[in-house]
């Protein structure tokens, strides 16, 4: 728990490393000058006749001055991101953690719950990285040579396999540097980052080798892994019985980050307010409350009689436009997804197929969303649905959905932790209706997205 409570406060406390503001201050000056003329007029002889005599003018100059000022603000960052796993190939001995492809898919399948009885599976990829809040800054060295980062995350591991003492570890204690070596330097971006990283607790270790990055596209990126990483964990952060050891790991690999943006310096050079958006919806976490139709015991206990019987959970979605009819198609995924209609219908996914339409009812503020989701791991299930949705303006959206969902929990057990590590497999077949709240929930519309493309092509 503490870890975790250590991990939400650096993220508070790095929050306000996005932005940096910029204070121009004016100084106003406005000189005036007025004429005030005055004509004397004398009584005119006995023809009557009058005519001017004398005039009067008076000039009279004025100068007020005042103070002016105006607030920028500009991305002060060239990474910020949430999440980052990466599968990999170590070579180590043993069945291996299974991370999968992307180091993600294998996360809460039945091969990661050590209390079920089957014994884990062999894989090709028995080590993974997970990364919690990467962030890199420009470094200035070098007579401020350009494409020099220096970062650090808030955790990291680095597991060659499934012994937790054969796992570097590091809680905020790491520094990392990199150059950049670009071969498209427009959004989606694809660079090679050689890196060397060090640190300090609980595991006392360094990382070197070479990252190649292709995004950020929505805040997900793609990433290709080769490196050694070397040291020991300090015997006090080992598990019980366990001895410190030296742990040196050589691993490749392929990994995915969410919610994880990608600058270039320019892109630091110019204001929040044309800043490069390539999708039409970001969100950190979106929640579901669902009635399904079929019947089920309710999720949160088959004995409470509630209006609603199961729950949704997305996290990390992105949703891009496609060029095709009017624009308003779009296509996405999102990192994580539990979907749940009853007590053993329970569902997870990860990483997600979705396609859909998005037509405007009232300006941008309310939104309908047809669309279909395909899922194919751990769980497989097809969601066919839509959503009307409100859009407050404040990254927050709130709507309801409704849809028909069918398929089964496959690798996922809705019950993980049962007496003598019994298994119950769900299937679904239920209409659904729905209530939503979007947490960070950015939308853009898709002639804002390719406005923002048009002015960044110009930079």
């Amino acid at each position: 728990m503490k870890p975790l409570l250590l991990l939400l406060l650096l993220g508070t406390v790095l929050a306000g490393c996005v932005t940096r503001t910029e204070l121009d201050s004016y100084t106003i000056t406005v000189r005036d000058t007025s004429y005030r003329a005055r004509v004397r007029n004398v009584p005119g002889d006995d023809n009557g006749v009058i005519f001017p005599s004398s005039r009067l003018t008076s000039v009279h100059n004025g100068t007020i001055s005042y103070d002016s000022t105006y607030e920028r603000k500009y991305p002060d960052f060239l990474r910020y991101g949430l999440f980052e796993f990466g599968g990999f190939i170590t070579g180590a001995s043993g069945p291996g953690l299974g991370a999968g492809l992307l180091g993600v898919y294998t996360l809460l399948d039945s091969n990661e719950i050590k209390s079920l009885a089957a014994p884990r599976e062999n894989s090709m990829f028995k080590g993974r990285l997970v990364r919690v809040l990467p962030l890199e800054y420009r470094l200035r060295w070098f007579d401020d040579a350009p494409n020099w980062t220096i970062g650090w995350s808030a955790y990291e591991s680095i597991a060659q396999n499934t012994d937790s003492s054969n796992t570097l570890t590091s809680v905020g204690t790491n520094l990392y540097i990199r150059k950049r070596y670009w071969f498209r330097d427009h959004a989606p971006f694809l660079f090679a980052s050689p890196f060397f990283g060090i640190s300090l607790y609980p595991s006392l270790y360094v990382n070197l080798g070479g990252e190649l990055t292709f995004g950020s596209f929505g805040g997900f990126n793609i990433r290709g892994y080769l490196g050694l990483a070397s040291g020991f964990t300090w015997q006090g952060a080992l598990p019980q019985g366990a001895t410190a050891h030296s742990i040196t790991t050589v691993y490749t690999g392929l990994g995915v980050s969410a919610l994880d943006f990608v600058n270039k310096v320019s892109e630091t050079e110019h204001e929040w307010i044309d800043y490069l958006h390539s999708a039409v919806e970001v969100s950190a976490v979106d929640v579901d409350l669902y009635y399904g139709t079929a019947g089920y015991s309710n999720l949160f206990s088959k004995n409470v009689s509630l209006p609603f019987t199961g729950v949704g959970v997305q996290v990390a979605t992105a949703h891009f436009p496609l060029g095709i009819l009017n624009g308003k198609f779009w296509a996405g995924t999102s990192l994580f997804k539990f979907f749940a209609l009853g007590y053993d219908q329970a569902l997870m996914s990860v990483l997600p197929l979705r396609f859909g339409y998005r037509e405007y009812l009232i300006a941008e503020d309310l939104t309908v969303e047809p669309f279909i989701e395909a899922n194919y791991y751990p769980s497989s299930f097809i969601n066919l649905g839509a959503r009307l949705k409100l859009n407050t303006f404040r990254d927050i959206t709130v709507g309801i959905n409704a849809g028909y969902a069918a398929g089964s929990s496959g690798a996922f057990y809705p019950r993980i932790f049962t007496n003598n590590a019994s298994v119950i497999r769900g299937e679904l077949s239920s209409f659904y209706l729905g209530l939503s709240l979007g947490l960070k929930d950015r939308y853009n519309t898709p002639e804002r997205v390719h406005q923002l493309e048009r002015i960044n092509e110009q930079w």
